[in-house]
């Protein structure tokens, strides 16, 4: 649930696009200030949505799953989420989760702290370009403090929220006192990442249908599973691996049919039951599809000899 001060303050603003909501600084960042708060209580879900700010959002309680357009991370207190402006994202599975959420104009970095995307610790927050890895989108950042940095985070950005510091000099040295810390968190997060490996969000649907051919996969419960919105699974997924999820799923359930048609004994209906194709003819139709021949005839001219039936690859349940 949004709360009722966002609701209001945003009814007038908010701008609906093709990937969700749009805020912008007026909704949440008080016009002579360049830096707003505000405390949220997530409950099951906010959705997708962007806007043309600066995000620091701080789990103060309850957990929660928050998803980006490549991958779906877990929440617990003192997690922290860093959202560059117009990078999409939402809050999945959030039973009772109270946020903490500070925002900053985007502007800033044009003026005073344009020197911060070249900085070697800041610039991994703030520079898109280095943000993105080279060539990809940006993403949002999402990193643990520990509670001794989520207190100095704290006393660093409290002082705007209570009134103490209203200048602009004042706040965006408070700001950047905050950033330290989350930056030296997100440093010490930084894991190498294999050249060409796939999201996170595409491998685990993946892995998902490939442990389960016979489940009746469709593209809504592989988003839920993988808590990402069903648009951008299908687009990221898409612009990985070259076809939709249901594409890929039907490549994977022929392939593995090929090869316990070549291996095993399996009537061909069975085969066809184990790769989730339960229907004969229909299994027959997608198989051809695929390899341009029938399962029995596939089965002649590929056949194994001495193959067994207990050389059938196992597949696990869910």
């Amino acid at each position: 649930m949004i709360e009722p001060a966002i609701r209001s303050s945003a009814a007038g603003r908010a701008v609906e696009s093709r990937q969700g909501v749009r805020f912008t600084a007026g909704d949440f960042i008080p016009r002579d200030s360049i830096v707003g708060c505000f405390p949220a209580h997530h409950f099951r879900s906010i959705p997708w949505h962007d806007h043309d700010f600066y995000e620091l959002a701080i789990v103060q309680a309850g957990t929660g799953v928050h998803a980006g357009d490549e991958e779906a991370v877990p929440l617990t207190p003192g997690t922290v989420v860093f959202v560059p402006p117009g990078v999409g994202h939402e809050y999945r599975d959030c039973p009772d989760m109270h946020v903490l959420n500070w925002f900053f104009r985007a502007e800033v970095l044009d003026v005073e702290l344009l020197w911060a995307r070249h900085d070697p610790l800041l610039g991994q927050l703030l520079d898109p370009d280095r943000r993105a890895g080279g060539g990809h989108r940006a993403a949002p950042l999402v990193t643990a403090l520990d509670p001794e940095s989520v207190q100095r985070v704290h006393e660093a950005l409290d002082p705007i929220r209570t009134g103490g510091a209203t200048s602009r000099p004042a706040q965006i040295a408070r700001l950047l006192l905050a950033l330290e810390v989350v930056a030296r968190a997100a440093a010490r997060d930084v894991r190498p990442c294999a050249p060409g490996s796939p999201p996170l969000v595409v491998a685990h649907a993946v892995e998902l249908m490939r442990s389960d051919l016979a489940h009746p996969w469709t593209l809504e419960e592989l988003s839920h599973r993988t808590f990402v919105n069903r648009f951008h699974l299908a687009r990221i997924f898409s612009r990985t691996l070259g076809v939709p999820p249901m594409h890929y799923l039907s490549r994977l359930r022929a392939e593995r049919a090929a090869t316990m048609l070549a291996t095993t004994d399996l009537a061909v209906g069975a085969i066809g039951a184990l790769v989730g194709w339960a229907d004969p003819a229909y299994f027959s139709r997608r198989f051809r599809a695929a390899f341009g021949t029938c399962p029995s005839r596939y089965r002649r001219e590929r056949s194994v000899p001495g193959h067994r039936a207990a050389e059938l690859p196992t597949t696990s349940k869910n």
